[in-house]
């Protein structure tokens, strides 16, 4: 079932799209404000529906902060009339621009146009270099080095855990979203497998450096990675070794 995360606060209308949706197969989540929705991992959902004016931070606002992280598609919703937040919507990474009101049908229709051309779920960051702190995070070979250019070894849970969280820096990341992200699962309020995966995660980073604080932990919200990240060019960054393949 292909998930879609609607940003919206007026709540007839999210109601409206999520009952629409989850009864044409579509799993929804909804969100009424930008700051709510950065609560969510982007690489959770298939695509997402972000109207123009919430509160708080637009929807503009949203679209610029999610194409720093995510190709995930964006659709976005707006009760303005005219071409000017159209085109800065696109210009901001916007896939697709529908004003309101809308036809569900249409909408229907562009989501899945919109999933044939990118192939649905596969819009997450998975190439490149990040580097932080003097440690290189390599998404295209799914390694860690650290520094020295120390190959790290990691499970692929483990690497996948510091992965998702270096994308979404510097939000949070609930432990419900990485469950569903990582295992495919929600999980019960007494289940510790996120909770143990990430601590031995941290265990791994400060026995290569007891400064590695990279991963902490937000009160009733998750995990968030605490480290400036530079994205580096592939062609000017170091070539790292391969080998070290994870469990």
């Amino acid at each position: 079932m292909r998930r879609i995360h609607i940003i919206e606060d007026d709540p007839e209308i999210s109601a409206l799209l999520s009952s629409y949706l989850t009864e044409r197969q579509f799993e929804c989540t909804v969100s009424a404000s930008a700051e709510e929705a950065y609560q969510h991992a982007p690489d959770l959902f298939d695509l997402m529906i972000v109207d123009v004016m919430l509160p708080g931070d637009s929807g503009l606002e949203v679209c610029r902060h999610i194409r720093q992280m995510s190709d995930i598609p964006i659709i976005i919703l707006s009760a303005v009339k005219g071409d000017t937040e159209r085109i800065i919507g696109i210009e901001l990474g916007a896939d697709d621009y529908i004003e309101k009101p809308f036809n569900p049908r249409e909408l229907l229709a562009r989501i899945n146009a919109l999933l044939r051309r990118t192939g649905s779920h596969q819009a997450k960051a998975t190439s490149g270099k990040l580097q932080f702190s003097g440690w290189v995070l390599d998404l295209s070979a799914e390694q860690l080095h650290g520094p020295g250019n120390l190959l790290v070894p990691l499970s692929t849970r483990e690497y996948s855990v510091l992965a998702i969280l270096a994308r979404t820096s510097p939000n949070p990341v609930s432990r419900d979203d990485l469950a569903q992200l990582l295992i495919g699962q929600d999980i019960e309020p007494g289940d510790r497998r996120i909770d143990i995966l990430v601590s031995r995660l941290r265990k791994k980073l400060f026995d290569i450096d007891k400064e590695a604080d990279f991963i902490r932990t937000v009160r009733n919200q998750g995990y968030k990675f605490c480290s400036d990240i530079t994205p580096l060019d592939a062609a000017a960054s170091n070539q790292t070794s391969s080998g070290g393949r994870r469990e």
